[in-house]
């Protein structure tokens, strides 16, 4: 008991003991056990003095270790179990005695105690948690805490409890109902919703915390494999126990006619309108809102979750499962989980209580009207809304102290709970019952109100203004948004628009069309994403029911992201209608903002990579993403349709805003560093694949349409852009090499688009006079496959064009052979190691072809060696990537050629120099096979890179880091005076900058010379 420390390990077997000596003596009858005051009074004592000393929830590890340590004590949890079974069977009769009113308070503090026991040792937070919660590990005595409690029955007792206070407060003497008798009956309602609520989100959470339990030993220790599935086992059993105990007590429909029945008590009773009623019925209306939010959560989670693929056309219909029929009912619907769902549904009581004090809050933030809502009820469940309005207006009358004013603030919580989860998820739990578009419109009107309170609390007000507002607010003269504080409402906000966007999904079975199109994305309408920009620069990180406001939005923003699939087909000419919905909405300038925001925040906290809003609503675009392949699928799917079909001035900021964010880490860093490179690389890796098949079809006979055209250009100027920081990255990360290996430091993804695109701009350069007389001098070499003097140039190999720059970032004898090595030594399990293999492949043997004189001296020097490519090429044939392999075979075999017939020695061995020659054409055409395609490719790109950087609009510096505002395109540019305009920057030290690296010498050349500078 060292973790408890004395004092609590004293008052824990203080309890125990007392509990062991005086429930015993504590009769029963047929009816019930009825109160014994003094053991009563004993019991509370030392259950009293064990809550004082326990530690605040959010005292993560302290309070895990106390928890852990009670789960542990056997002789705890049997005082607790027999005190629990015997407070909640004392029968009421009628209204409580002073006695029974004892008794009433001793089971509230019973079930505090049970509660709070087991949800700390759930590690379960508050709304000041850390945003980095240490990994839960299960207990198996936490398991095995609530199921002895559901094999006692005590759910069906406290459910005859339940009926039994309706029973007293319904009846003739309702009228002479005394304030503390009614305060005893809250408490004890309070406790059953805490309850039922500990006892449900253990359910949702102990696969998570099995599987960690886990991972914590090594898997193949056969102890950790045994207690793994012990643990499986103990939770299953759990859920099939606690769907059971749902199902026999009715508890959440007891436990909601309870609270309706009391706030009728409340509202026609002159003797319960005293202040000290409110708190304990403030306390009860926020105890069933997050039960009821937990039952709502576990019956609306997808089924089959956890083998479903990752991706937006997952947004249709998980979440709504259990208000729609199973296609296959005997299908993924018998495990316990899903027993437990069903179970868990909300019944009409429920159901009545949540979408009525949902629509009453609502109606009291925005003004609007509660369609049909009997005017008591609204009121009676609108008096939590008027208690913070009170409590605040008392707050600033009292103190003008801003700490006072913020512990005000906090206290609307619920009120948030009831707005973004009552109302909302009610209608989407009962969307057969209200119906679709009652339901949508539900959900909208929270989401408009969420954002317009956020708004008005970032305005700001004053102390008089707020006092105002509140006055009118409670004379029924304005609304109560007052209360919210940003992040509060950006909570709602967000809730409600990730209902709206289900609701949307769920139209065409709402309407009876054929939903069999699953793959065609739901148009969340111009409004929806207009709301979600609107909210996004006031998500915080402040957690709100067990998700940050950030957290969500960044996940709602995902998985309803018009997307496109990597394929070879066109791309149509008119916008689809979703992706217009998104894009006339904002969604580009509001990406820019987030990019700009979480990076000007880290860099300016000098790398100390703290957890913004920002970067919380970022990352969670990875989270689909569990592969090498899968990953730059992800963000071609969601980047690529906004750069096609975006305005051009937004898709140029957001690439030119990913750039500067990209520039401003150093490759070591971690966090958004990571995210940003990613991003950038990922679709560095797949638009050259996309290229090639834009520009078969042309060579096909076909068009490209406009979207097509502009995504090209972009895809270009994101290359100008993002390649040189890849680089950057990729060498930094060499220069920490040890005994000539290379530990992959680097990021993989910088060294895949260097592989990607070093054959595709070397394609777009034309070969010096230098290199084609090189090349044909050189002994035994042939002609190359193509005539490498017609490739699409689009600028020249010097002088700025795409063959500098790449030359520049991606030295080809350098870069090529540490990229064989890299590939040979990546991971094969997450599929990095095959997809490198085809581009490395590209990579060498496209060098070869245009290069000849460089790749024959490289042979020569053992910088690419004959070993590496034989590797490459079994592992390329075992894959089934044929032509890659067949080019890499011939390559290697050219190199033996070099090597033997090259240098001072002549024609070497084996049939010489006309030998050599007669075989060069034949290999030569073999690993020169990309070539056309690579040059058909390359002239979809704009001419050279400056040409590229233009169409990124804003600085003309290429180094510019400025990420001053939310956008790149409201950044002020002043013009250059020496080049006519031709070139403008943001700040004087970036025109300084580019005129020392370049621009003095255009701008000396007049206008036309400058753009966003040289392409070097």
């Amino acid at each position: 008991m060292a973790t408890l420390g004395p004092e609590l390990e004293a008052a824990t077997r203080a309890f125990i003991a007392r509990a062991e000596v005086l429930l015993p003596a504590v009769q029963t009858d047929g009816d019930g056990l009825p109160p014994a005051p003094t053991a009563l009074e004993d019991i509370g004592d030392s259950l009293r003095a064990l809550v004082k000393g326990m530690p605040p929830l959010a005292e993560g590890q302290r309070a895990r270790q106390f928890a852990a340590a009670l789960a542990d004590w056997p002789g705890f949890q049997s005082a607790l179990l027999h005190t629990l079974a015997v407070v909640s069977r004392i029968k009421l009769e009628g209204p409580a005695t002073e006695v029974e009113e004892e008794a009433r308070r001793e089971t509230g503090v019973a079930m505090r105690i049970m509660v709070t026991c087991v949800t700390v040792c759930l590690g379960r937070s508050g709304p000041g948690a850390s945003t980095s919660p240490e990994p839960t590990r299960l207990n198996l005595a936490v398991v095995d805490f609530p199921r002895r409690l559901l094999r006692t029955e005590t759910l069906q007792a406290l459910a005859a409890r339940l009926a039994e206070v309706r029973q007293a407060v319904s009846g003739g003497g309702a009228g002479q109902l005394k304030p503390t008798v009614f305060v005893s009956y809250c408490r004890l309602t309070n406790a059953v919703a805490s309850l039922l609520n500990a006892c449900l989100t253990l359910a949702t959470v102990t696969s998570a915390a099995a599987g960690e339990a886990a991972a914590g030993v090594p898997s193949s220790s056969a102890v950790a494999a045994a207690e793994a599935e012990k643990q499986a086992a103990a939770v299953e059993c759990y859920r099939s126990e606690l769907a059971a105990a749902l199902r026999s007590s009715y508890i959440s429909e007891h436990i909601a006619a309870t609270t309706l029945a009391l706030l009728q008590a409340y509202s026609e009773s002159r003797d319960l309108l005293s202040p000290e009623i409110s708190g304990p019925r403030d306390q009860l209306l926020q105890a069933v809102s997050n039960c009821t939010h937990a039952m709502l959560r576990l019956a609306a989670e997808p089924a089959a979750s956890a083998t479903a693929a990752p991706g937006p056309s997952l947004c249709v219909s998980a979440s709504v499962a259990p208000s729609l029929p199973a296609s296959s009912p005997g299908q993924q619907h018998t495990s316990p989980l899903c027993v437990l769902r069903s179970a868990a549904a909300l019944g009409p009581c429920a159901s009545y209580l949540t979408l009525a004090y949902g629509m009453s809050v609502l109606s009291y933030m925005d003004g609007g009207g509660t369609r049909g809502l009997p005017e008591d009820v609204a009121r009676a469940l609108g008096e939590l809304v008027r208690s913070g309005a009170r409590a605040r207006l008392h707050e600033l009358a009292s103190s003008p102290d801003e700490g006072l004013v913020i512990s005000a603030l906090r206290k609307v919580g619920p009120i948030a709970r009831a707005a973004g989860q009552g109302s909302v998820a009610s209608a989407l739990q009962r969307l057969q019952a209200l119906g679709w578009h009652t339901a949508l419109g539900l959900a909208m009107r929270a989401a408009r109100m969420g954002v317009r309170a956020a708004e008005e609390a970032a305005a700001g007000r004053t102390r008089e203004q707020e006092v105002t507002a509140l006055m009118a607010a409670l004379e029924d003269r304005g609304t109560f948004r007052e209360l919210f504080g940003e992040e509060l409402a950006a909570a709602v906000a967000v809730g409600a628009l990730k209902v709206t966007a289900q609701l949307r999904s769920l139209l065409p079975a709402a309407s009876g069309a054929d939903a069999t199109g699953g793959s065609v994305q739901a148009d969340q309408g111009a409004e929806w994403w207009r709301l979600m920009a609107a909210v996004a620069p006031y998500v915080g990180t402040m957690k709100m029911m067990d998700l940050f406001s950030a957290q969500g939005f960044g996940d709602c923003l995902r998985m309803h992201l018009p997307r496109m699939p990597r394929s070879a087909d066109p791309l149509p000419p008119l916008t689809p209608p979703a992706l217009a919905s998104a894009l006339a909405g904002g969604v580009l300038p509001c990406l820019e903002r987030l990019i700009r925001r979480a990076a000007a925040a880290a860099t300016g906290d000098a790398g100390a990579g703290q957890v913004t809003p920002e970067f919380l609503v970022l990352v969670s675009f990875e989270k689909a993403s569990w592969t090498f392949v899968d990953s730059m699928n992800a963000t071609w799917g969601w980047l690529a349709p906004l750069l096609a079909y975006g305005d051009p001035r937004e898709a140029g900021a957001l690439i030119a805003s990913l750039g500067k964010a990209l520039a401003g880490f150093d490759s070591a860093s971690r966090g958004l560093n990571a995210l940003l490179n990613d991003f950038t690389s990922n679709l560095c890796t797949v638009a050259p694949t996309w290229l090639d098949g834009a520009a078969a079809r042309l060579v096909r006979g076909g068009a490209l349409s406009p979207p097509e055209r502009q995504l090209a250009g972009l895809l270009g100027a994101a290359a100008a852009a993002w390649l040189p920081e890849a680089s950057r990255r990729i060498w930094s990360g060499l220069s920490r090499t040890q005994a000539g290996f290379v530990d992959c430091l680097m990021p993989l993804g910088c060294v895949s688009a260097g592989l990607r695109w070093l054959p595709l701009l070397s394609c777009a350069a034309a070969p010096t006079a230098g290199d084609a007389a090189a090349a044909a001098a050189l002994p035994g070499m042939g002609t190359p496959a193509t005539n490498v003097a017609e490739t699409s140039s689009g600028g020249g190999g010097g002088g700025g064009g795409w063959g500098c720059f790449t030359e520049a970032l991606f030295p080809r004898q350098v870069f090529i052979p540490l990229a064989v090595g890299i590939q040979q030594r990546a991971n094969s399990d997450d599929g990095s190691r095959q997809a490198l293999a085809p581009w490395t492949a590209e990579a060498a043997c496209t060098f070869a072809a245009l290069r000849p004189q460089e790749a024959a001296a490289a042979a020569a020097g053992s910088v690419l060696q004959i070993e590496q490519l034989r590797a490459l090429t079994s592992e390329l044939k075992a894959g089934g990537q044929a032509e890659a392999a067949d080019a890499a075979e011939a390559l290697a075999a050219q190199l033996v050629r070099w090597e033997r017939g090259g240098g001072a020695r002549g024609g070497g061995r084996g049939g010489g120099r006309a030998g050599a020659a007669a075989s060069a054409a034949p290999l030569a055409a073999r690993y020169g096979v990309w070539i056309p395609r690579l040059q058909s490719a390359a002239a979809l790109l704009p001419a050279a890179p400056a040409a590229a950087r233009q169409l990124l609009g804003g600085c003309s510096n290429p180094a510019c880091a400025n990420l001053e505002g939310d956008s790149d395109v409201a950044l002020p540019l002043r013009a250059c005076a020496g080049c006519g305009g031709a070139a403008s920057y943001c700040s004087r030290e970036c025109q300084t900058a580019h005129w020392r690296s370049g621009h003095r010498e255009a701008c000396r050349g007049g206008a036309g010379g400058g753009g966003r500078g040289g392409g070097g």
